[in-house]
Parts: C-alpha cells; structure tokens; sequence
C-alpha cells in the first residue's frame, strides 16, 4: 500500500539549545521548567516511525538546536535514502567544519542559519549567548561558499534590530550569501517574556521591509523571503515587490507541519497543541480527523467580513495559540502584545 505524501514536515530534533534568545518562539522555551536533554536513540526511532508512515517531500530537521544531536548526519541520510529533501536549521554556533562537509556529501538543501546584526553586541543581546556572533558568521561564510544555492541567512526583525536593518543586509550580502529569510519577531516562546521590548509597531514594521525592498532593488541577484504571516491589514505587502511573502494555509496538505522526536504532531512549529502522536496513530490519521479539521477551519470574528481573509488568514494564528490559548483569534501582533 502507497504511503500517504506529506510535502513539507519540520522535524523537531530536540527541545534542548544553546542560546536563550530573547525571541524564539519554542513553545516549551518559557523558562518554566529545565529542558531535557537530547535523546538521539528516540529521535532516530521516531524518524523511523515516520518515514514508515508517510512518503515526505522536505524534511527540515530543527529544534531547539538540532546540531546537539550527536547523530544528526546518520539521521539526514536515513531521510535522504527514503529520497526526501533535508534542510537544517540551525544557529549555526556548532556547526564545525567536518560536520559542514558531512552535510554536504549527503545533498542537504539549505542550511539556514540566524545573522541578527552588523553588530556583535545587538546579535548576542538577542541570543544571550557571547561569543555567537562570529560562530555564526564565521558558519554562514562557510556554507555559502560550498552551498551557494542553499546558504540561507535569517534575519528575525525585531524592534532591537530594526534600525540596523540596511548594515545587516550589507553585512549578509559580504558573506557571500544571496538569500534571505526576513522574518519579522512573531510573539510566543521565550519572546513572551520580551514582548514589549521586541514586538514591533505598524511603522517601525513598514519601514523595516521598505529598508529590505529597498536593498533587494540595489542587488537583483539576490534573493528575499519572508516566512512570518502578518496581517494584511497591518502590513500592505504591495510597496514591497521585491520579497516573496508567505502566509499560512489550514490545510494541512498545503503547509508545514511539525513533528517532535518524541512524535507529537503539531499544526506547525509555532503551535503548542498537540493534534496526536504519531505513535498512537498514523500521521495521515491525524492529519485528517474531522475534530482536528474543524479546529484549524476556525475564523477569527473580527476578519469574518474581512475581504483579505482567503490571502493572510488572519496572520500567525498559532501565535494566537500561544497568546490566546485558541486558534480562533487573529494574530496578537494586532493587539501589540
């Protein structure tokens, strides 16, 4: 029997990292409890479990931070040898040379990796950790110049960084890299606790993606997107031609699903609800059951009558899970909170 196809799953190597940054967005990094420490038989297990139950287009292996994984590499080739795409995410802190090598003799896709600033000091003010700033640079220099087409630099826009948007890109672009992940600071995580330093206001938003259009107009052979949905009504995406924005679909076969090493499956990365476990039942199952469906079919009251619902969705509804406790609420970023 053919196993179901799943086009894009974000699978969650740990809970454990070595940075604190001020806005990640991990559920489980809220400070209220220690992180257990990576478990590398039970992901690889799990890994196993799932690529039994569904065929896997991209496979983006994430955490935390997935290079705490002793086992990483063996794990990308199992993924690989089932013929998925693998991409890593990753702050980019350990990611040593030989491990870099590995990566690519297995055809990793991308390597994404986290540049928050020109400036040292802002870089690791954001990711609390010294020292990360030229572990990353250094890290993101070295993918671009043996992966040039998947060297990918990603930029969380927050209010801390924002007016050094130009440098950084400048910055980014000195690195060798041409691609770019702007992702404006999305409430949730850690990022609960800085929220009213980090969240960013209607005009220091616009005017960090007009900074961006702007750099992307100077240089054409580079390339942006933007991976955070935000509200259209916030934040009219049309002064911006030059960044590809993306916004969350509910449909489960039309977007990125999460699942963690322990197996639990979630709407996406964002997201702290669990839907089910992939070793209670087949993701496929999971995926489709109609209580879930309905859930994730939800519209915020206030965007009922709203004409730009079909494109933006309300924004980061997930955000609203974490904010709100319901999936029925637009993204908090319209509250500021």
């Amino acid at each position: 029997m053919a196993r179901p196809v799943i086009g894009n799953i974000v699978f969650e190597l740990t809970e454990a990292c070595n940075q604190c940054c001020r806005f990640c967005y991990n559920y489980w990094r809220d400070g209220s409890s220690p992180l257990p420490p990576p478990d590398p038989g039970l992901a690889r297990k799990t890994l196993r479990r799932l690529l039994s139950q569904a065929s896997v287009g991209t496979l983006s292996f994430s955490g935390g931070e997935p290079m705490l994984l002793r086992n990483i590499h063996d794990l990308a080739l199992a993924a690989r040898f089932k013929g998925c795409h693998v991409n890593v995410l990753t702050n980019g802190t350990m990611l040593t040379e030989d491990a870099l090598a590995n990566f690519v003799s297995l055809g990793i896709g991308a390597i994404q990796i986290p540049i928050l600033s020109a400036d040292a000091s802002v870089h690791e003010y954001l990711t609390q950790l010294p020292g990360s700033w030229a572990k990353a640079t250094d890290a993101l220099r070295r993918v671009a110049s043996v992966m040039p087409n998947g060297a990918f630099a990603v930029l969380v826009i927050t209010a801390v960084n924002a007016p050094g948007v130009p440098q950084t890109l400048e910055f980014i672009r000195g690195l060798g890299v041409r691609k770019v992940m702007v992702n404006r600071f999305n409430i949730g995580g850690m990022g609960l606790k800085h929220t009213a330093e980090l969240v960013l206001n209607a005009a220091t938003l616009k005017q960090a993606f007009a900074d961006v259009e702007a750099f992307a107009c100077k240089y054409p052979d580079m390339r942006f997107v933007s991976g955070v949905c935000t509200p259209l009504c916030m934040l009219d995406v049309n002064p911006y031609p030059h960044i590809q924005f993306s916004w969350c679909s509910t449909d489960f076969s039309r977007r990125p699903v999460a699942v963690s090493y322990k197996g639990d499956v979630r709407f996406c990365n964002h997201s702290p609800h669990v839907i089910g476990n992939i070793w209670e039942r087949p993701i496929d199952e999971i995926l489709t059951d109609p209580a879930t469906v309905a859930r994730y079919a939800e519209v915020p009251a206030r965007c009922t009558d709203c004409p730009l619902l079909s494109r933006c969705n309300g924004g980061c509804r997930a955000a609203s899970e974490q904010v709100y406790g319901s999936f029925a609420e637009a993204d908090p970023i319209l509250n500021g909170c």
